[in-house]
């Protein structure tokens, strides 16, 4: 069953979570290695779930949790604490209103201000005004900042680096996964059809998460760890397939300039 928010004490949290994810493989005696053959999710991207101190895909954890023999309800449990925690915190209600106060003492007469006391307001006035005037202008600044992009255009580069300069354009296609997983064409179910791609098709992507680590380069090669074209990564972009679909490509069969993340939110 799925561990809940204040069970071991304290506020709920993506740390917790990742806790709660690992103590559970332990307590059904699941080792990565194994929870890799039943879900189909690589070991070492399972493992990062477990470590945070992000949340994790929601979908390899409701796999894996599935895969090592939790019921429907336990995995749905573990599928709405997942959805709560990336909800934002709910505002917090409003404090008391203060008692009401008596009535209030009658003004004290004026008294005579000195010219001294006069000199002293005017110059606070002036401090008051050009600090008003400094928080509007940065006001107008950041309002007419451009907000970060919800989604960027990627240009794909399915080139594989060989030896200690050469980058060649694969003979395989790159395609989208369901998975962030190494070799997931040989997974069934795992590749999206109709996904195939060469160096210089474009894809729309919308986020970004952890996955398996990906390489580019041809380890067999000699001299391949002089190859400044030679990349590794665990970073993948969810991206939008010209039909909607949404599947996951790594960022190293993306040209140099789309990798890094982007910005894009979590997945």
């Amino acid at each position: 069953m799925a561990p809940q928010a204040g069970e071991h004490g304290g506020r709920d949290s993506p740390e917790r979570f990742c806790t709660d994810f690992r103590e559970t493989l332990r307590a059904h005696d699941v080792s990565f290695r194994r929870a890799e053959e039943l879900s189909g999710w690589g070991k070492s991207t399972i493992a990062a779930a477990t470590r945070g101190p992000g949340l994790p895909n929601a979908d390899l954890v409701t796999d894996v949790l599935g895969a090592i023999g939790l019921g429907p309800d336990d995995v749905a449990a573990w599928r709405s604490r997942h959805d709560r925690l990336r909800e934002p915190e709910a505002s917090r209600p409003a404090p008391a209103p203060a008692p009401a106060a008596g009535p209030a003492p009658a003004p004290a007469p004026p008294r005579r201000r000195s010219t001294r006391r006069r000199v002293e307001i005017a110059v606070l006035a002036v401090l008051v005004a050009l600090v008003a005037g400094l928080a509007t202008a940065l006001v107008l600044v950041l309002a007419a900042a451009p907000d970060p992009p919800a989604v960027r255009t990627v240009v794909v580069q399915n080139r594989v680096a060989i030896g200690d300069g050469a980058l060649v354009e694969d003979r395989s296609p790159s395609y989208l996964s369901a998975r962030p997983v190494a070799r997931c064409a040989n997974i069934p179910g795992c590749k999206i059809p109709g996904t195939d791609v060469a160096s210089g098709f474009t894809f729309l992507a919308v986020c970004q998460l952890t996955g398996e680590v990906i390489t580019n380069a041809d380890i067999t090669s000699t001299n391949i760890g002089q190859n400044p074209n030679a990349a590794v990564s665990e970073v993948w972009l969810g991206v939008r397939a010209p039909d909607g679909r949404i599947g996951y490509i790594s960022e190293v069969y993306l040209a140099p300039a789309y990798r890094g993340g982007l910005g894009l939110p979590a997945c």
